[in-house]
């Protein structure tokens, strides 16, 4: 028999997203109180400034503040992580140490400069 309550109890609970920041220089903040604070950049279909709500999760890079929709329309997040990148290979390069000693060991990393064009 089926009930209200069982209804309630099978509702499967919201997916969870990560949000990822790919932008160096930002910082996450939260507006607290109500001084007047505004989104840098209109949303689509207005034209003015909307205000940061208190309690709402922004970014800000020195006096430019966005929120997280604006920020989301600009490109600077995602709900993807970025990939790792290609590893760097490392070369170890012995030099004879002569009669003095043993060898020495230099490593050096060969980036996307060092490789010839294909």
């Amino acid at each position: 028999m089926s009930t209200d309550d069982d209804d309630e109890n099978s509702v499967l609970p919201p997916t969870t997203h990560r949000l990822f920041l790919h932008e160096p220089g930002w910082r996450v903040a939260l507006k607290v109180g109500s001084d007047r604070e505004f989104c840098y950049v209109m949303a689509p279909g207005q034209d003015f400034y909307h205000r940061l709500l208190d309690g709402e999760i922004f970014l800000h890079n020195n006096e430019e503040r966005l929120c997280l929709a604006c920020a989301e329309r600009r490109g600077l997040l995602s709900y993807k992580a970025r990939g790792l990148k290609d590893p760097v290979p490392v070369v170890e390069i012995i030099d004879e140490g002569g009669e003095e000693g043993p060898g020495v060991y230099r490593r050096e990393t060969t980036g996307p400069s060092d490789r010839e064009a294909p």
